[in-house]
C-alpha cells in the first residue's frame, strides 16, 4: 500500500501549498498595511478633487449669487403684503385707522357701525419665546361691530384686498333682530340694534422683524 503521494502530484501540492501561503503573507503583510491605506488614501484624495471643483464652480457664481440675493431683498422691500410700520404699536394703529376707513366708505351711517377695536398681542410672541420666533410678527385687532350684511360683505373685500395686505378670522355672526313688533331703543352711543347682526372678527397682518428678531 502506498502511502506517500508520487513525485508529480507532490509537486502540484507543494506549488498550491506556496500559492497559498505566498496569498495570506501578501493579505497578512502587505494588504492590510501598504496596499489598503494607499488605496484609502487615492479615494479620499478623488473625494477632495471634487469637493474642490464644486467649490470652485460656486466661487465662480458668487456674483451671481450677491445678485440674485439683492433682487430678493429689493422684493421683500417692497411686497405690498406686509405692513410698513415699524413696530407692534404703529402697525395696530395703522390698521385700527383703515378699518375706520373702510367703514366710513360705505357711508352707511348707522347701518354699520364698529363698537369695538382692540389690539392683541400674543404673549408668546412677547415674552420671545423661542417656539414663537419667526421672521414676521403677527399684529391683530379684534374687531366687533354692528352691520347690515348687504355693508359687511364690501366691508370684509375692501380690507382683504387693499395694501398692505390684511386677512380675517374667527368670523361670529350673531343675529340681534328684535320681537317682531317691538323696538328696543338703542342706547347711548351704540347703534340701532333692530334689523343688525353683531360681527365679532380678528383682523390681522404681518410685520417684518427688525434684524436680531424684534420689532
Amino acid at each position: 500500500m502506498r502511502l506517500l503521494p508520487d513525485a508529480k502530484h507532490g509537486r502540484t501540492l507543494a506549488v498550491i501549498l506556496l500559492l497559498i501561503t505566498l496569498l495570506l503573507a501578501y493579505l497578512l503583510g502587505m494588504h492590510w498595511w501598504f496596499v489598503a491605506p494607499l488605496w484609502q488614501s487615492r479615494q479620499q484624495m478623488i473625494e477632495l478633487r471634487d469637493e474642490e471643483a464644486r467649490f470652485r464652480a460656486i466661487a465662480q457664481q458668487r456674483d451671481a449669487i450677491r445678485s440674485a440675493l439683492k433682487e430678493v431683498h429689493a422684493f421683500e422691500s417692497e411686497n405690498p403684503g406686509f405692513l410698513t410700520e415699524a413696530n407692534f404699536d404703529l402697525a395696530a394703529s395703522a390698521m385700527i385707522q383703515r378699518l375706520q376707513e373702510q367703514v366710513d366708505l360705505l357711508q352707511a351711517g348707522e347701518r354699520c357701525k364698529l363698537v369695538s377695536r382692540t389690539p392683541y398681542r400674543d404673549n408668546r410672541t412677547a415674552r420671545g419665546d423661542k417656539e414663537s420666533v419667526e421672521p414676521f410678527e403677527k399684529v391683530t385687532i379684534k374687531v366687533r361691530m354692528m352691520c347690515e350684511m348687504e355693508h359687511f360683505g364690501p366691508l370684509l373685500h375692501g380690507l382683504e384686498s387693499g395694501s398692505p395686505q390684511l386677512f380675517v378670522s374667527d368670523l361670529t355672526i350673531n343675529s340681534r333682530r328684535g320681537t317682531p313688533g317691538v323696538r328696543r331703543a338703542p342706547r347711548p352711543g351704540q347703534p340701532n340694534a333692530n334689523g343688525f347682526l353683531d360681527q365679532s372678527f380678528d383682523l390681522y397682518g404681518y410685520l417684518r422683524r427688525a434684524s436680531g428678531g424684534k420689532s
